[in-house]
């Protein structure tokens, strides 16, 4: 093969440098190049992420979902940062039907790759607003909303959940300790824990008393054994029998258990 010699050499290379040239002004005509463009797509893959919580069981609140799903300071939304913010919701519950309203704001800084053919991008922004639409146990459905003008209301404060603490088991064992009879130890264990909320169950069992002390809106539950020495101890159950339709916070956890 002939070598390029002369102005034949000159003129590949002239030819050369306009390919690579028009090569890199083509790929600055696209859209990813656009730090706007980026911006865009970053905000419907946050709104994309919160819409794939599927979590939405009856005992979850939107207020809930709004604490624990949505971003609540900036968060990284490649390339760029995103603030979220809720505008509106609705819906009891997230176990029946929820809606939220959001707008993401996305800020990208430009970038300039070293690299001849890496990814660049001018800087950029986006305001997107969405719909994230949910039924029980599947992700939100999303679609593009308007964005209203002015600054969102105030995020809602999800009200305190009751719980069952260490403290609550030790006062379980203490009046298991104190009561002999499944009877005693009920109405024990019923001025210990007044509120309507939490159910008491107790029965007799192994020469001893069985307790079952429980908030089923909660999916807590202390199942707890005084034998016939005295000695208290708290068997271990699944705790899927706790869900709804299943047996619950119940002394049959212990003398009949579902499993």
């Amino acid at each position: 093969m002939p070598l390029v010699t002369g102005p034949l050499r000159g003129m590949a290379a002239a030819a050369l440098a306009l390919a690579l040239a028009v090569t890199v002004a083509g790929c600055s005509g696209l859209p990813s190049a656009d730090g706007d463009w980026q911006a865009a797509r970053a905000a419907e893959r946050i709104a994309d992420d919160i819409a794939a919580h599927s979590e939405n069981v009856p005992r979850i609140t939107v207020p809930e979902m709004i604490a624990w799903w949505i971003p609540q300071s900036p968060t990284p939304a490649e390339p760029g940062m995103a603030i979220v913010e809720p505008l509106a919701w609705s819906g009891e519950s997230a176990g029946s039907q929820a809606t939220i309203d959001i707008r993401v704001d996305v800020d990208v800084e430009a970038h300039s790759s070293a690299q001849i053919f890496g990814k660049s991008w001018s800087a950029g922004s986006a305001t997107r607003c969405f719909r994230l639409e949910w039924v029980r146990y599947e992700p939100a459905r999303r679609s593009e909303i308007a964005c209203p003008e002015g600054p969102a209301p105030a995020r809602p404060q999800p009200a305190a959940r009751p719980d069952l603490t260490q403290a609550d088991q030790d006062r379980v064992a203490a009046i298991l300790v104190g009561h002999t009879t499944a009877a005693d130890a009920a109405g024990a264990l019923r001025e210990a824990f007044p509120e309507e909320y939490v159910t008491v169950e107790t029965d007799e069992a192994d020469d001893g008393v069985v307790a079952a002390v429980g908030i089923p809106a909660e999916l807590e539950c202390i199942l707890a054994l005084r034998d016939s020495t005295g000695a208290v101890t708290f068997p271990s159950f699944r705790r899927v029998s706790l869900e709804p339709g299943e047996i619950g916070c119940s002394t049959e956890l212990y003398t009949d258990p579902p499993f």
